[in-house]
């Protein structure tokens, strides 16, 4: 310090901090932490349970091995189901992923396993994945964390909805920097008043409003990243939203006929060659299309009656529409 300014007698103005702190963060505990990736290895385990439901020739004692179980054996984890696997796997573009069918249950390999099925990789009961050029997940997780920003921003949305804004006529004209904390007093009183249901005594300029959230920008915002998704899925929208489409005044016939051309490509690329490997078994693909059961309802009497198909090729039309 100088000695001019050690003999000033210029009052020194003290900066104050008007700026408010608005944070509604969302909190999350444990896994749940990691919202994208919760996200979108919760979208692969429903498309690949889809996968499963429309598959025909599923022995049904070997279903079991698809599921998660909640029994621990006293590990303090339950059992991961081949589902839940491959989704996870899918996720986090992993490479080199082993699996064995140890009984009625699928589990990473250990080192010794690993070395036989690399030996030996048409071995049944065994199977040796790589999603390492898995891009659209990436895509998916960017999509996913852009979900969790909307849903930040909701959150604020809704808890400043919650709060009274009470605007006071000229309140910066009337009320000076001394008589400051008698102002914050009644406007507490109000809030207090109002909070209870009770009257409050105001200026007739004065106004006291709730805050609106508008969730427009919002559902605009959701249905550009859910139409993404749509793209980069292969799937409807309305799958990747979540939204059942049939209403009185639509059947949403087109969103299922688009649901099974998108499980399609997930079937063959990934559902079928692993349970096929994995499980020893060969499965079809089998439609839920209404339009085809009414169209081979009105064929199987003029199939019945001719002698020009064998009857192998009947019931094996036959098998892969009822399944």
């Amino acid at each position: 310090m100088n000695i001019k300014e050690l003999f000033s007698f210029q009052k020194k103005e003290v900066q104050t901090d008007y700026s408010v702190e608005l944070s509604f963060p969302l909190k999350y505990k444990g896994e749940t932490a990691d919202f994208a990736f919760m996200f979108v290895k919760e979208l692969y385990r429903r498309i690949l349970t889809d996968c499963f439901n429309h598959s025909a020739d599923f022995p049904k004692d070997k279903q079991t091995v698809l599921w998660d179980s909640v029994l621990s054996y006293g590990t303090g984890k339950g059992a991961k189901g081949l589902i839940s696997l491959l989704a996870h796997a899918m996720t986090s573009r992993l490479a080199n992923v082993y699996l064995v069918l140890d009984k009625d249950v699928v589990r990473p390999a250990t080192d010794e396993e690993k070395k036989a099925i690399k030996g030996d990789v048409l071995k049944k009961g065994t199977v040796c994945l790589s999603f390492s050029d898995f891009k659209q997940a990436t895509i998916l997780l960017v999509l996913a964390s852009l979900v969790e920003c909307l849903l930040e921003n909701a959150n604020a949305g809704l808890n400043i909805s919650r709060s009274v804004l009470i605007q006071i006529n000229n309140l910066r004209e009337s009320v000076s920097s001394l008589n400051a904390p008698s102002a914050i007093a009644q406007a507490k009183a109000i809030k207090d008043g109002l909070k209870d249901g009770k009257g409050a005594l105001l200026d007739a300029a004065d106004k006291v409003t709730v805050p609106t959230f508008d969730t427009d920008p919002l559902e605009s915002a959701l249905e550009t990243i859910y139409g993404l998704m749509s793209f980069f899925t292969g799937l409807p929208r309305a799958y990747v939203a979540g939204v059942l489409t049939t209403t009185l005044n639509g059947s949403g016939e087109g969103d299922e006929r688009a649901t099974e051309q998108g499980l399609r490509v997930y079937f063959s690329s990934i559902f079928k060659p692993v349970c096929d490997q994995l499980l020893g078994v060969s499965l079809s693909f089998k439609t839920s299309d209404w339009r085809k059961f009414a169209e081979i309802a009105n064929l199987l009497p003029v199939l019945e009656a001719t002698s020009a198909v064998p009857q192998e090729y009947k019931d094996k039309l036959i098998k892969e529409i009822f399944g």
